[in-house]
Order: structure tokens, then C-alpha cells, then sequence
């Protein structure tokens, strides 16, 4: 699997951006996933960035099945020099769109057809079309303050984020945030993965665990890192946390990607007056998810349940614990490794 980042599409736009536009179009060959192909593109006038899917010819359906989008066109390139008589699909930034959060969910399509590269032609277009959808109904949802639960949620995963940085990553930690993009785990570090959970200290640690697939995975090593909060003078509140965070992102020249995720976590700097609960982290713990964890597992699980949900008490958990410390040290993150 390649490590797409947005820093890298970013790159091939310029350059596209930069070259003869008297074409309607400029392209860059990105990858070929399987039957598919990958192109970066511009689409002049106005060197609108774009990402460009092309699959073979019975693939997709006709364009008028294809999803609409909200800060961004989906459209049919017709070349044939370049395309032959497969169907491309040009996912093209409006003038008035977030170029953030474009290239966030240009990066974002990139990774799922990536990670379904073994799959056959017709699957990775019900990905392509499945991711895009996903997209278009984000973009098209009005923007409300956070609920408790949700401000609580970001909270760890941005305190998670924060220790992360003090690791080997440094503010390139950023990129393993996933869980904005609706990934089964909120971090992806190298082939592993860590799911983060985050309770108040005045209730039983229960943790929604929103499908199967968030704690059975391939992904190894797999660890589940509960945050436990208290309500605290002493504390930060979210306006802190993400003010923290910006200057970090800003000084390391990430600021682009990390302003998009919030976003994309539904943190809105015009809410900001909701977001004044002062939270101090009291409690954080690990949990290698191993063939011992307590959790749903596909194998077992019948075929005929499609989705679930449940509900895990960490409190009650029988497994050794392990300090965030001990979890980094589990990646090979720790900065004073020998």
C-alpha cells in the first residue's frame, strides 16, 4: 500500500497548475490500482484541482447514477487520447470550495481504493461511488455545535494526537489521525492501529464500540487506548486544545491538513462558546486487543448480522494494562529508544 498524503497530491497540483493551459485539462499519472487507474488533474480555466478515477468501460454506472457533490463537481472526462474508451470520473474542486477539505477527501479516496486493491473491478467501484456519496452527504450537513458526548470524543483524540507528537513522528502524527475520515480506528500507525476511547470520572468507563470490524482487525499491532477526564478549573477546554494543536500544526507547516480534520470532526470556530467545559485527563490507559480481548469477532459473529454495535466496560476489563508510554514503545515510537 502506498502512504498517499495530501502533501504529495498538493505537489502534483502545482506543477499541473503551473504547465500550458490551453488544454481544458493537464494530467499526472498517479498510480494503477488493480484495473483502475489514478490521475492528479488541473481543469482550466482557473486551474481547479482535481483527482481523476478511470474504470473499464461496464463498470460505473451512466453519469446520471453517479453521486453530486457539495464543494466539488463529479464529471465525465471525455479524452479518448489518454482514456481509450474507459469511463473517467474527475472529482474537480469548485472555484468557492475548501481546497483544505478537497484535498483531504482527494487523499482520503486515494487510501480506500488503495486499501481494496485486491479487489475486483466492480468492488472498487462500489467504493469509489460509496466514498464519494459519503463525502457529498458531509458536505451537505449544516454545521451544529458538537454535542457533550462528541466534545468529550475529540478531546482524547486530540490529547492522543498531542503525546503522539512528543513521539519519533513529531507533528507528522497528523497523518495517522484517521477517525475524522470515518476510518474503523481514530489512529493508523504503520501496519497497526489504535482505537481511542475517552469517559468522564464520574461514571463507569463504558465505550461505545460503533462496529465489528473497530476492534477485530488485521491491522497488528491493535490497541485500545482509554482517556478518562475530569471536570476541572485547572484543566482545557477544546478552544485550548485545537489552539494548541494550530500553533504545533503551523510551526511544523501542517496547518492545512489539521485545519481540514477538525473540521471534518465537526469543530467549528463559531461554536466556540460551547466548547468552554474545562476537561484535565486524570487516567490513560492501554489494551493490547489481542485473541484474548473481549470483543465481537467476524469469525464467529453469524453472516446474516450485517452491522453491530455494543457496548465495552473498560472498567471490568482482566487484561494487564498499559501506560500510553508502554503503547508508543509497542509501535517503536518512544524518542529515547536505543
Amino acid at each position: 500500500m502506498i502512504g498517499w498524503t495530501e502533501d504529495g497530491l498538493m505537489r502534483s497540483w502545482r506543477v499541473l497548475a503551473r504547465k500550458d493551459a490551453a488544454a481544458d485539462w493537464q494530467f499526472v499519472h498517479l498510480t494503477d490500482i488493480g484495473p483502475v487507474a489514478i490521475e492528479a488533474g488541473c481543469h482550466f480555466p482557473g486551474a481547479r484541482e482535481a483527482l481523476i478515477v478511470s474504470f473499464p468501460h461496464t463498470t460505473l454506472p451512466g453519469p446520471d447514477g453517479l453521486p453530486g457533490g457539495m464543494g466539488f463537481d463529479v464529471v465525465t472526462v471525455r479524452d479518448e487520447r489518454l482514456f481509450g474508451d474507459r469511463i473517467a470520473i474527475a472529482l474537480v474542486r469548485r472555484a468557492e470550495g475548501s481546497l483544505d477539505i478537497f484535498t483531504v477527501m482527494a487523499t482520503d479516496v486515494l487510501r480506500c481504493l488503495d486499501a481494496a486493491g485486491t479487489m475486483n473491478q466492480r468492488e472498487l467501484a462500489e467504493i469509489f461511488v460509496g466514498r464519494v456519496q459519503d463525502w457529498q452527504t458531509f458536505m451537505a450537513r449544516k454545521r451544529r455545535p458538537l454535542s457533550l458526548e462528541r466534545q468529550l470524543g475529540l478531546m482524547g483524540e486530540l490529547c492522543f494526537l498531542d503525546r503522539l507528537m512528543e513521539t519519533r513522528l513529531g507533528a507528522a502524527a497528523v497523518d495517522c489521525w484517521q477517525g475524522p475520515l470515518h476510518a474503523p480506528q481514530d489512529f493508523l500507525i504503520g501496519s497497526g492501529a489504535v482505537e481511542v476511547k475517552s469517559s468522564l470520572t464520574n461514571s463507569t468507563f463504558l465505550a461505545r464500540i460503533n462496529s465489528i470490524e473497530q476492534l477485530d482487525t488485521e491491522k497488528a499491532p491493535m490497541l485500545l487506548a482509554g482517556l478518562r477526564f475530569e471536570v476541572a478549573d485547572e484543566g482545557n477546554d477544546l478552544v485550548g486544545m485545537v489552539s494548541k494543536l494550530r500553533e504545533r500544526m503551523a510551526q511544523a507547516g501542517l496547518s492545512r491538513v489539521f485545519e481540514a480534520l477538525i473540521l471534518v470532526s465537526g469543530y467549528v470556530d463559531d461554536h466556540a462558546d460551547h466548547y468552554r467545559r474545562k476537561l484535565l485527563l486524570s487516567d490513560s490507559r492501554a489494551f493490547a486487543v489481542d485473541e484474548n480481548f473481549p470483543c465481537l469477532r467476524r469469525a464467529v459473529v453469524p453472516a446474516q448480522i450485517r452491522k453491530a454495535h455494543y457496548t465495552l466496560d473498560i472498567d471490568a476489563l482482566e487484561q494487564p494494562a498499559l501506560s500510553l508510554d508502554e503503547l508508543f514503545l509497542t509501535f517503536g515510537l518512544m524518542q529515547d529508544e536505543p
